[in-house]
C-alpha cells in the first residue's frame, strides 16, 4: 500500500523539481501529480454531496419496506423460520411467547362431561390433537398471519370431522361477510387461482369453516365487496426489529475493528515502506494485523460511538415492546427494567390484550364445535341427534399476575366463604371442574357419613359412661317378645 505525499498547488508551480518523501520528482511527472491533486479534491467533494444527500434522502433503505399484508406475512414466516439474515431470533420470541400467554393451558371444554355432545367433542379434540398441542400451533400462526382459516371436512372411514388448515399466504384468501350484518359471520370465503401452480380457485361457506382474525381490517375488493382482513401483530414494528439487527451487525464490526489494537509501523521512505508492506501482505496480512505506511494514518471516531449503538438498541426493544404489548424483560432485556413494580405494571396492559385475543379465540372455537356438531348430524342421520351450544372452549390466560391475584384476593375470600368455591375454581387455568365437583360431591358424602359414625359412637360411649341400661332391640336385651 503506497501512500503518496500530497504537494501544494502553488509550490509545485514554482521550481521544476519537487520533493516527494525524501527522493526529487522531474517536472514531467509534474502534471501526473497536479492531475491525482484534482482527482483526489474532487473526490472528497463528491463523497461530502453524497453523505448530505444521503442524510435528507426520505426514500433510502431506512424506510419501512413492508406496506402490504403479504409483504409482511412473508417476512414474519421467513424470520420465524430463520431465513433471513436480521431479526430471526426476536421475531421467534415474541411470536412462541404471544401464542403461549394466549393458549397457555392448550383447550379444554366446558359442560357435561356425561353428555353425548361432550363425549363427542372430546373424541373430536383427541382425533385431531387438538389438546395435544395444535391449538397453540394453530395460536401461533395467528400471531404470523393475523388471522386463522381452517375447514371441517367429514372422514367416512373414521366418522369423524378432520381439521384442514389454510395459510393465508399460500391461498391469499377473502373472507366477504355475507349475513345482514357485513362486520360479523356468516362468512364466505374464496380465493383465485395461481398462475403456474397447481392451487386452483376454491370456494368455503360458512358452515364448513372455523375463522378468526385479529387487528381487523375492512377493505374492498375488486368487485367493491367488504372483505375482512386480519393484521400480525409484528407488522407495525418489523423494520424496528430490522434495525436491532442492523446495529447489532453494527457492533460487532466496530468491535472486529476497534477491539483489538494493530500495530503501526511509519517508514520514511517510500519504496521501502511499499516493500515491506508487500511482504507483510504476501503473508496473510488483513487489516487489524499490522499497517505499514510512509504517512501518518488516523480514523476519526466519535468518542463513545458504541454507547449511541447500544442507545439505539434499547430504544427499538422498547418500540418493539410498545407494538406488542410484551415487557422488555420477556424479549430478553431483563436489565431495562428499573424494578419488580414496573414490570407488574407493564403486565396489565398485556392481559388486557390477551384478555381480548382469548375471547377471540373462544369465537373461533365455539364456531368449530357448533359446525362439528352439525356436520356430524348431517353425515349420521340415523344416529341420535346432538346439540349445538352444549359444549363450549374453555380457555383461560396465566402469568404470575394472575396467580398472585388468585393467591391473595380470591382464595381468601372462597375460604371466607364469601365466593363460592365453584366460582374460584373456574378462575383457575386447566382446572377440570367437572370431575372435581364430582370428586368433591363423593367426598362430602364420605365425610358426611364419617361425621354421623362420629355422631353415633360419641353418643354410645356417653350413656354407657353414665351407667344407663344400653337400648336396642329386644333380642339384644333377651328380652321376650
Amino acid at each position: 500500500m503506497q501512500m503518496e505525499q500530497l504537494i501544494p498547488m502553488k509550490k509545485l508551480k514554482k521550481s521544476k523539481y519537487k520533493f516527494k518523501l525524501g527522493h526529487l520528482i522531474p517536472g514531467r511527472r509534474l502534471a501526473e501529480v497536479e492531475e491525482r491533486h484534482v482527482e483526489i479534491l474532487e473526490a472528497i467533494q463528491v463523497t461530502n454531496a453524497n453523505l448530505m444527500l444521503r442524510l435528507q434522502d426520505t426514500t433510502s433503505v431506512d424506510a419501512n419496506p413492508y406496506k402490504t399484508h403479504l409483504e409482511q406475512v412473508t417476512e414474519i414466516m421467513l424470520e420465524y423460520a430463520g431465513g433471513t439474515d436480521l431479526g430471526s431470533d426476536l421475531i421467534k420470541r415474541v411470536i412462541n411467547i404471544s401464542a403461549a400467554l394466549k393458549v397457555p393451558n392448550g383447550l379444554a371444554l366446558e359442560g357435561d362431561p356425561k353428555s353425548a355432545e361432550f363425549i363427542y367433542l372430546t373424541k373430536f379434540m383427541g382425533a385431531n390433537q387438538l389438546n395435544e398441542g395444535l391449538c397453540t400451533e394453530l395460536s401461533k400462526e395467528g400471531e404470523k398471519q393475523g388471522q386463522v382459516l381452517v375447514q371441517l371436512p367429514w372422514d367416512p372411514n373414521t366418522l369423524m370431522v378432520k381439521v384442514f388448515y389454510y395459510p393465508w399466504d399460500t391461498y391469499q384468501y377473502e373472507v366477504r361477510p355475507i349475513g345482514f350484518n357485513n362486520m360479523t359471520p356468516p362468512y364466505e370465503i374464496s380465493w383465485q387461482a395461481v398462475a403456474d401452480s397447481t392451487l386452483e380457485a376454491g370456494v368455503l361457506n360458512n358452515s364448513e369453516i372455523a375463522f378468526v382474525a385479529f387487528n381487523l381490517q375492512f377493505k374492498s375488493n375488486d368487485k367493491l365487496q367488504l372483505i375482512i382482513e386480519g393484521s400480525p401483530t409484528l407488522a407495525n414494528c418489523l423494520q424496528r426489529i430490522d434495525d436491532i439487527g442492523l446495529d447489532l451487525i453494527d457492533w460487532r464490526q466496530s468491535n472486529k475493528l476497534y477491539a483489538h489494537p494493530t500495530p503501526n509501523l511509519k517508514i520514511e521512505d517510500a519504496d521501502e515502506a511499499q516493500s515491506i508492506n508487500d511482504k507483510v501482505s504476501s503473508s496473510g496480512w488483513t487489516t487489524g494485523q499490522m499497517l505499514i505506511s510512509s504517512g501518518d494514518l488516523t480514523m476519526v471516531v466519535p468518542e463513545n460511538f458504541y454507547l449511541t449503538i447500544k442507545e439505539a438498541i434499547h430504544t427499538n426493544i422498547q418500540f418493539v415492546s410498545g407494538a406488542t404489548g410484551l415487557s422488555v424483560a420477556w424479549l430478553g432485556f431483563p436489565n431495562l427494567m428499573s424494578n419488580r413494580a414496573v414490570s407488574d405494571s407493564l403486565g396489565e396492559p398485556l392481559e388486557i390484550v390477551a384478555a381480548n385475543d382469548i375471547t377471540s379465540w373462544k369465537s373461533f372455537y365455539e364456531q368449530m364445535f357448533d359446525n362439528v356438531i352439525e356436520i356430524r348430524n348431517i353425515n349420521m342421520p340415523k344416529r341420535k341427534k346432538l346439540r349445538t351450544g352444549k359444549v363450549k372452549p374453555l380457555l383461560k390466560p396465566m402469568s404470575d399476575r394472575i396467580w398472585q391475584q388468585l393467591i391473595r384476593l380470591y382464595l381468601p375470600a372462597a375460604e371466607g366463604k364469601t365466593m363460592s368455591r365453584e366460582t374460584f375454581w373456574r378462575m383457575i387455568p386447566g382446572f377440570p371442574i367437572e370431575e372435581e365437583r364430582e370428586r368433591f360431591k363423593k367426598q362430602q358424602k364420605e365425610d358426611e357419613e364419617s361425621q354421623i359414625r362420629v355422631i353415633k359412637k360419641t353418643k354410645l360411649d356417653n350413656r354407657q359412661d353414665t351407667g344407663q341400661q344400653s337400648t336396642g332391640d329386644r333380642s339384644f336385651n333377651n328380652e321376650p317378645g
